[in-house]
């Protein structure tokens, strides 16, 4: 079955704290994001990354983005990028 773009996605209402809070499995849909959300929003100045580098750099597969939106955690920052990815898009940004 093909995977389609929700029509109303909205992020968890505690998406930070879920994030900032969450102590994952690997290889996981949670274990991605909490390390998106750690490289754009919790890191030192000197390592912080833009979401969209950050997101590049993640590599996330088409199924765990497709998960991530089904359980809310993909930020509205990077809606459009992991749409893309979720879609089979490369994993190149």
């Amino acid at each position: 079955m093909a995977w389609e773009e929700p029509a109303d996605y909205e992020p968890r209402p505690d998406l930070k704290n879920y994030l900032e809070s969450l102590g994952p499995k690997m290889n996981t849909p949670e274990f991605d994001m909490v390390v998106y959300w750690q490289w754009v929003h919790r890191s030192l100045p000197q390592y912080k990354r833009t979401p969209e580098k950050a997101w590049a750099d993640l590599r996330m597969t088409p199924e765990h983005a497709q998960l991530a939106f089904e359980r809310r955690i993909v930020p509205e920052e990077i809606y459009d990028l992991a749409v893309a990815r979720a879609e089979g898009g490369a994993m190149v940004g």
